[in-house]
């Protein structure tokens, strides 16, 4: 079924020359969605773009709401500490199960999870680190042989000292970087203006 234009909600823009609107559709469904909000003003349009801001409810069933703003069209995009940027994506277990350790488990983690291995026979005994490393190996690798998830540590650790985004530096790159967003959102929320839609 397609979608229908059932109303359409506006309001005059800074300049006070035009408008900005948002056309609102249905279906045969009782469905309803809201289009993009759009600057009407040529002249606002050459100042201005629209920035949406989504607030998720508590439930990821119930959805989300939205607000929009208007902000300068030239204002610098975020270009702070990034983890990913300085580090690439996290590891993924079931493709780089050495990586994965590395980054989520420190050198010292890893040693006495080693130490653990090299004591406990049956997996099913394993504790802390360990048994969480246990886990994980029986998904990514599907064995959960205690000579099987020794062998991967012993890779890591012997991986560590060359490897680039370990668990304590991407810690460290993390806060920067929760830090410098902090700051950056604190600024840019005073070139915003907030669109108020009737």
């Amino acid at each position: 079924m397609s979608w229908e234009e059932m109303s359409t909600s506006q309001t005059v823009c800074p300049c006070g020359k035009g408008y900005i609107t948002q056309k609102h559709y249905g279906d045969d469904w009782n469905r309803f969605k809201d289009g993009p909000v759009v600057i009407e003003c040529e002249d606002c349009k050459k100042k201005y773009k629209v920035e949406e801001v989504n607030h998720y409810r508590m439930l990821t069933s119930d959805g989300f709401w939205s607000e929009y703003f208007l902000l300068p069209k030239d204002y610098p995009e975020y270009d702070g500490p990034s983890e990913t940027a300085t580090y690439g994506s996290s590891a993924n277990p079931n493709w780089d199960f050495t990586g994965w350790l590395i980054q989520h488990f420190t050198e010292t983690e890893l040693e006495e999870t080693e130490e653990q291995l090299h004591v406990v026979k049956a997996s099913s005994k394993l504790t802390g680190n360990a048994a969480y490393i246990c886990k994980e190996h029986k998904s990514a690798l599907k064995t959960v042989r205690v000579s099987a998830i020794l062998a991967s540590v012993e890779r890591a650790l012997s991986a560590y000292p060359e490897y680039v985004g370990n668990k304590q530096q991407r810690e460290e790159t993390r806060k920067q970087e929760e830090i410098a967003h902090a700051d950056y959102y604190e600024e840019k929320v005073k070139h915003r203006i907030a669109i108020r839609l009737d």
